[in-house]
């Protein structure tokens, strides 16, 4: 049996469009993923629009950063999504090194 790694995960969910739902600073989300990378500061991250679950600030619908390291019960679901999102750009200046991305 492979075991996939994190990041093999978090890209086949872009690449296949995959919604995908995790737990992050103890609050469950629910996101479609667009970009992994790496930040200046040396963390994988993952640029996701969260479409539903729990948010502190309330705000839904457009592209967030989210920390590996903090991102936790990682399931990639069986529900497309369509990468409609206006405002992604897939060369993403929050990462300095892009690892896989969805296209424009």
């Amino acid at each position: 049996m492979k075991v996939l790694t994190f990041e093999t995960l978090v890209c086949k969910a872009i690449r296949t469009r995959v919604v995908v739902e995790f737990d992050y600073d103890g609050l469950h989300r629910v996101v479609h993923p667009y970009c992994h990378g790496t930040t200046r500061k040396g963390q994988d991250s993952l640029r996701a629009v969260q479409i539903a679950g729990e948010s502190r600030s309330g705000a839904l619908g457009y592209g967030k950063l989210w920390t590996f390291s903090k991102i936790r019960n990682l399931l990639l679901t069986e529900e497309n999504f369509t990468a409609d999102d206006p405002e992604y750009n897939p060369d993403d200046e929050a990462l300095v090194r892009i690892h896989c991305r969805i296209e424009k």
